[in-house]
């Protein structure tokens, strides 16, 4: 995690992304796209659109189809409202009215992290962050949602590096955004045995957690 000076969401959004994201909304918008009534009151999309220099747009879900980034709103801590088409293995409305250490739960090895999740939610309240999480898989699509088939691991070419940048900025004293850049690329486009080396440093509570463990054993086998 560092702090982060960049532009929040790419000025130049790909047709491929703003069209997915139309298609998975429209297979499963209420597990995807939510607001509670504190956002709507709060008024909180209008502030959001003027820190992304954007229009003004009736529902965050609206908004999130004009650009390729994933989006969420925290306020006092909790989520307010999110519209996340490509979610990694969870169902994101049901994140709602949620605390941060809620929605770090299912995350392996996690202690730390829910230990400062309330001063994390104030320091994203302060401070524009970003951070980048990884993944090796079977599944080449950006959405993982938690019903996405997942392919069987043949060879090499079956698996697929999945990227996620996650960028923080503040709204105001007690409101962050939320953005997830999600891509996925075919590994071998992308390897490096640090990778490996990366996999093999993981415990096995965090290797179950990102469905690694046949993975790592797969890739254990090739001679690089």
């Amino acid at each position: 995690m560092q702090k982060y000076t960049g532009d929040l969401i790419n000025k130049l959004p790909r047709s491929k992304y703003i069209q997915e994201k139309i298609n998975q909304i429209s297979l499963r918008e209420s597990e995807l796209c939510g607001e509670t009534e504190l956002f709507q009151n709060l008024q909180l999309l209008d502030k959001v659109s003027t820190l992304l220099e954007m229009e003004k747009f009736n529902t965050l879900k609206d908004l999130s189809t004009e650009i390729e980034e994933d989006i969420a709103v925290m306020h006092k801590g909790k989520l307010e409202a999110i519209s996340f088409c490509f979610p990694s293995g969870w169902i994101p409305t049901e994140a709602l009215g949620q605390d941060f250490a809620f929605l770090h739960e299912p995350v392996a090895d996690n202690d730390l992290l829910i230990k400062s999740s309330q001063k994390l939610s104030k320091y994203m309240c302060n401070h524009t962050i970003q951070r980048w999480v990884w993944n090796v898989t079977t599944i080449e699509d950006l959405s993982n949602h938690p019903t996405t088939n997942r392919p069987e691991l043949t060879n090499f070419d079956d698996l697929y590096f999945r990227l996620e940048t996650q960028i923080s900025a503040p709204v105001d004293e007690d409101t962050s955004l939320f953005l997830v850049l999600v891509e996925v690329f075919p590994l071998n486009e992308v390897w490096n045995i640090s990778i490996l080396k990366s996999i093999n440093s993981m415990s096995e509570s965090v290797l179950e957690y990102k469905n690694l463990i046949e993975i790592k054993k797969y890739l254990n086998s090739l001679k690089f």
